[in-house]
């Protein structure tokens, strides 16, 4: 088949112009090409035809003066091979109509997409035949068919080829032709936000996702739209779920959480603050992860995570096109099983015994009741003891009452009354057109979302819009806004938790009334507080000076509720020109602004300010008078904060090719300057006490007194206030950067490419020798693949192999280089000022730098059937802030310096494969698979204690070991229930008598006692993505696995009382049957200071680690597309329906129903699991 290019030349002027102006042209023996270019620049009109055309054009020599275009064309084209056709503006050449005989018939049409819109240029030709015609602006076309049948093929670039069969029958009738795009063939591009660059161009690591990958499956926000779709990039799960989850790629490279260790967002090529939970994933077109230094060192001092770039959508289509998304999001209550909590009739028996053993260390009950006082809480359980011992109660009574009691189940009645399934609606209504002077692109999006904890809601709506427009051939400007504004309703956290009361307890009766408890162990959250018990009730029984101390969850859901608003903006242009062949000037501005408001009111009647209320009530014995230093009334409290940042870039481009036909050698480079502020004003807070919300007024209180000296309480003791810190303080950062990248290709083979990079901070240290060092990259490619001795073979579509070096950065922007002192006021004498030092000079202040050294190979094979690539790195990170020893004569111990070194290495493999493929059937699969090792390369601080290591491995490290490496005890056995372990010498840390009882316990602090038993940062991760498409019908899933590193068992304290897993059922016992070690409830009076080491070095020892390797089914998507005749039927141009479920399955290496990504892996803490969510969406484009 005869190799066929389309060809657009459009050099625009006034179609006013056009039509009154006079054409000369002359014209000796000259190609046709150039006669072509020469009309086109005279005229308003662009060329649309087959380049097999000109192959048969004869040369043109005429002489021409008129004002008619069309004496023109008839002139030109007299006696050529083909014709031609005027569409408005537009010129298409095509194939002479062939003359008419019995067996020919007009087959008439028109070319569209899935979204309706026409594509012009198609090129339309009878199988078997060389040449054909194109189809005009508006995507219509003629061509002659023979016999009673016809097969026709429909080529152009980006689409897959179609062929239609017309029969004679249909002459006279007007035929569509819906061709479908095929993203893989078009040249795909790498976008590192400063330039485009065709790929086989670029020498650097990366990843891009686009538009269909990114909607395989309904996602919940952009991040996990990026879930298992590029090697090395992580999805950190927040284990609480009380954050966003993160992004973290190729391992963590700094020390310090100032400095963070996301990748930077840039949207549309300009650095932003927002994070990709905040971006609406249906108005971003393509994703483009940068990975090594090569692809992110242009952005300088914030680029050591790597870079992740959006492109948001823009018009498309000569037709306003209408796309509406509606999702409905439904995720399920958490499976409590999993917890592995101890049930009603267990805690009863277990405190019970608890209470048994506390009673027998006093003379009587009453005793034990009074050492108590008002200020230590005992639980309703304890209380009925204690009116069974004084006679208040009967024996039988009590046994009806337990008996009771174990019937109840406060998580039940918590999950079933103060949870709920969430409920999530979205949706996203977006318009597009698209002309040779503009494209514009604006998108609505409404999200709803009921939360878990009842009266917890949450709405968004964003507005996205982005237009171009091109003011001559040589001028363009991008201009648009994005604006966000959230309204948030949060119960107070407090009530996040449903052990605040005992597992007997009851939130409901039967008949579905609310059941007031007299007393919880709960305090109000914002004073010295106290605690309550039976005692406490007693004394203020019918005493009208006293409020309440009832307490029913669901009445105090309604209290205290936060009230958040948040509103962001950000506005962005950009100005293109084209100064000379290749050579172009851009500059961009973007601004962004936030805003947040937060409300909270506390009612009277609330269970805080009652308690509140209570506690801070003196009492004047001689005097017999009662003062309420807190007023009756609120609580209201107000906070408002705002950041405001901008980001002004001037930047020249050159692209430009030289040699045979420009590709013999080509050259890409930018050079330009960047200025950058982000300043956060100081924050406006407002407490307010005895508030009325009707007439907004409060009461003034001694602050001094109620906050810091205090008040003597009724209850006992010195109670205080919590007020509103006396600290301001707004931070105004600002940056310049210069900035060059340039790539170099030989003969479409060879690259080579570099960048550097100058950044200017104002917090740099004064020291000069740090103020102007450059980050830079340089880099090399061969494209294999096109040398001749492999071309040869058809199977290999593509290698590549890819080497770069170079060095990016990362600041923290709260460290500084010079002397910080604040102005403080005494506490006791307000009016005595004085001045404290917060952080010493530091004058060698500097950006964290992390050298990148990356190997590539890029594969595709079997007409790209099977593509893949492999990536191996090294970053060495170093100059890494980190708490530093200092000689104590200079004012400090420590001092947080650029001293420390990481090192990060890895491998990073992708295979997709289209396995099989036919008309109805399509088979296709990814996997991807990333090792990541890192290493402690340099510290020069330590910890003395063999806990802060094993406590906090984010904060203390040992050289040579990984950062977050596991720590251990060593553990030795046990003794009649006592655990014991091995100190630095490998001696016992417990003796004990003959019969198995301790003597002396003694707690393990050298460092060199610990054993490292793993790390906490997985080793490897990845992901497998399977597609299956029918027909119409289309079955996805993913799985995604992570895996060598360790965690903690969940392990039961042996200090306390307070237990409520099911371990307690299976403790200790003298028969010496169990495998656990003695509770606190076990452990003799003598010996309970020393549970507290025990516990602490049982939790932490290395009998208790697991490893953490999971595999998940993160989702399963069924879709469904509506045949192309039913939607234009329906006058639609598509519509998809999908259903999908997330998390449905996982196992987990450690077991014992443990979810790693719910799981504090160093504590060994349980979370919530991750419950089941199913969606559904909608998708219909007009």
């Amino acid at each position: 088949m005869a190799f066929v290019m389309l060809f657009l030349l459009t050099l625009g002027l006034k179609t006013t112009q056009a039509q009154t102006a006079t054409y000369t042209f002359t014209f000796n023996n000259a190609p046709i090409n150039s006669v072509i270019t020469e009309i086109a620049k005279k005229s308003n009109y662009q060329f649309i035809f087959d380049a097999e055309y000109l192959k048969k054009a004869k040369p043109v020599t005429a002489k021409i003066s008129t004002s008619s275009l069309k004496t023109v064309l008839e002139t030109i084209f007299k006696d050529q091979p083909f014709d031609y056709e005027i569409n408005n503006n537009t010129i298409v050449l095509k194939q002479k109509a062939a003359i008419a005989n019995d067996n020919t018939f007009t087959i008439k049409g028109k070319v569209i997409d899935s979204l309706g819109g026409p594509i012009p240029g198609t090129v339309i030709r009878v199988k078997g035949q060389s040449t054909g015609v194109i189809s005009s602006q508006d995507g219509s076309f003629s061509i002659q068919g023979q016999g009673n049948s016809t097969t026709l093929v429909f080529t152009f670039i980006g689409y897959k080829e179609r062929e239609y069969t017309a029969s004679s029958s249909i002459a006279g009738s007007l035929i569509s032709i819906v061709m479908a795009s095929e993203p893989s063939l078009l040249k795909e591009v790498f976008v590192n936000g400063y330039q485009t660059i065709s790929k086989e161009r670029e020498a650097a690591a990366y990843a891009i996702v686009d538009n269909k990958k990114l909607n395989e499956q309904i996602n919940i926000d952009l991040l996990s739209a990026l879930e298992g779709r590029v090697a090395g990039l992580l999805n950190i799960k927040n284990p609480t779920g009380s954050a966003p989850d993160k992004p973290l790629l190729r391992g963590i490279g700094t020390f310090s959480n100032a400095v963070g260790t996301s990748p930077l967002i840039v949207i549309d090529g300009l650095p932003t603050e927002y994070t990709l939970d905040e971006v609406n994933p249906y108005d971003i077109e393509s994703v483009t992860v940068l990975k090594d230094a090569a692809a992110a060192s242009i952005y300088g001092s914030r680029s050591a995570n790597g870079v992740i770039v959006l492109t948001t959508k823009q018009g498309k289509g000569s037709a306003v096109k209408i796309n509406v998304n509606a999702d409905l999001f439904i995720t399920g209550k958490p499976d409590l099983g999993k917890m592995h909590y101890a049930s009603t009739s267990d805690m009863i028996d277990y405190e019970t015994a608890v209470y048994n053993a506390e009673r027998a260390r006093f003379a009587t009950t009453e005793s034990m009741f009074e050492s108590y006082s008002d200020n230590k809480y005992y639980s309703p359980l304890y209380q009925l003891y204690r009116n069974q011992s004084n006679g208040s109660v009967t024996n039988q009574q009590v046994n009806n009452t337990l008996n009771q009691w174990r019937q109840n189940d406060y998580i039940r009645d918590y999950t079933e009354n103060v949870w709920q399934n969430e409920v999530r609606q979205r949706y996203n209504v977006s318009f597009s057109s698209a002309t040779d002077k503009n494209n514009t692109f604006l998108s609505l999006n409404y999200d709803r979302g009921k939360e878990r904890i009842i009266n917890n809601v949450n709405e968004s709506f964003n507005l996205n819009f982005k237009s171009t427009y091109h003011f001559k051939s040589w001028l363009s400007a991008t201009f648009g806004f994005n604006g966000t504004y959230a309204n948030d309703y949060v119960t107070e956290n407090t009530y996040d938790s449903f052990t605040i009361q005992p597992r007997y307890a009851q939130i409901v009766d039967a008949s579905g009334n609310h059941v007031i408890s007299d007393y919880v162990n709960l305090d109000d959250n914002f004073s010295s507080g106290g605690s309550i018990n039976g005692l406490t009730l007693t004394k203020i029984k019918a005493n009208p000076e006293f409020k309440s101390f009832g307490f029913n969850i669901l009445d105090e859901l309604n209290q205290g509720i936060t009230n958040q608003k948040y509103l962001k903006l950000r506005t962005f242009a950009n100005i293109q020109a084209k100064i000379y062949k290749g050579l172009s000037f851009n500059t961009q501005f973007q601004y962004e602004d936030s805003k947040l408001n937060r409300e909270q009111y506390y009612d009277a009647s609330s269970y805080q300010m009652r308690y509140a209320y209570n506690m801070l009530t003196s009492y004047n014995s001689s005097t017999a008078k009662y003062t309420h230093n807190l007023p009756d009334g609120g609580r209201y409290y107000q906070y408002e904060k705002g950041t405001n940042n901008y980001t002004f870039r001037n930047q020249l481009n050159y692209n430009q090719g030289f040699g045979k036909d420009k590709q013999k050698h080509f050259i890409a480079a930018i050079a330009g300057m960047e200025i950058r502020q982000t300043f956060a004003p100081r924050t406006i807070e407002q407490l307010r006490y005895g508030y009325d919300p009707i007439t907004l007024t409060s009461v003034n209180l001694d602050n001094n007194t109620i906050s810091t000296a205090g008040i003597t309480s009724y209850f006992g003791g010195t109670k205080t206030l919590g007020i509103l810190g006396r600290t301001q303080q707004e931070t105004k950062h600002r940056f310049a950067s210069f900035y060059s990248n340039m790539s170099y290709t030989f003969n479409q083979k060879y690259n080579l490419t570099g960048s550097v990079r100058v950044d200017q901070a104002d917090f740099f240290g004064a020291d000069p020798k740090y103020r102007n060092r450059p980050l830079w990259s340089v880099g090399a490619g061969w494209n294999a693949s096109s040398e001749s001795f492999l071309s040869r073979y058809e199977w290999l579509n593509l290698l590549k192999v890819r080497a770069t070096y170079g060095i990016n950065g990362n600041v923290d922007q709260t460290s500084s280089p010079y002397l910080v002192a604040r102005r403080r006021n005494d506490t006791l004498y307000p009016t005595l000022q004085y001045t404290d030092i917060v952080t010493l000079p530091n004058p060698k202040l500097r950006w964290e730098k992390t050298a990148t050294t990356n190997f590539g190979v890029d594969i595709a094979v079997f007409n790209n059937r099977l593509r893949g690539s492999i990536d191996v790195y090294n970053k060495y990170s170093s100059d890494l802030l980190v708490t530093t020893d200092l000689d104590p004569t200079v004012g400090a111990t420590s001092r947080t310096l650029n001293n420390g070194a990481l090192k990060n290495r890895g491998i990073e493999v992708s295979v997709g494969g289209d396995w099989f493929k036919t008309d109805d059937w399509k088979l296709s699969s990814n996997i991807i698979f990333a090792y990541n090792k890192n290493t402690v390369a340099e510290v020069n601080s330590g910890a003395s204690t063999a806990y802060s290591y094993i406590g906090s491995p984010s904060n203390y490290f040992k050289l040579n070991d990984p950062y977050n490496s596991l720590y251990a005890y060593r553990y030795g056995g046990m003794t009649n229930g006592y655990p014991y372990f091995l100190d630095q010498n490998g001696q016992a840390n417990v003796t004990f008598d003959a019969n198995g009882n301790p003597t002396s316990v003694k707690d393990i602090t050298s460092p060199d006692a610990m054993v490292r038993v793993g790390q906490l940062n997985p080793l490897y991760n990845g992901s497998f993505s399977q597609r299956i498409a029918y027909k119409n019908f289309e079955l996805g899933a993913l799985f995604i696995f992570s895996g060598g590193n360790k965690l903690r068992k969940d392990v039961t304290s042996l200090s306390s009382y307070d237990i409520t897993d099911e371990d307690l059922t299976r403790r200790w016992n003298s028969s010496g049957t169990s495998e656990l070690p003695r509770l606190y409830v076990d452990y003799p009076l003598a010996l309970q200071n020393s549970a507290g080491t025990l516990s602490s070095l049982w939790q932490y020892s290395d009998v208790q680690v697991l490893d953490a390797s999971y595999i998940k089914m993160r989702n399963i998507s069924l879709s469904y597309s509506l045949p192309q005749k039913i939607s234009q039927r329906l006058r639609i141009a598509s519509a998809k329906l999908t259903v999908q479920a997330n998390n449905l399955w996982y196992w987990s290496a450690a077991g014992d129903d443990i979810d790693p990504e719910a799981y504090s892996l160093n504590s060994g803490t349980r979370a919530y699991e991750i419950p089941k969510s199913f969606l559904m969406g909608l998708n219909v484009t007009f």
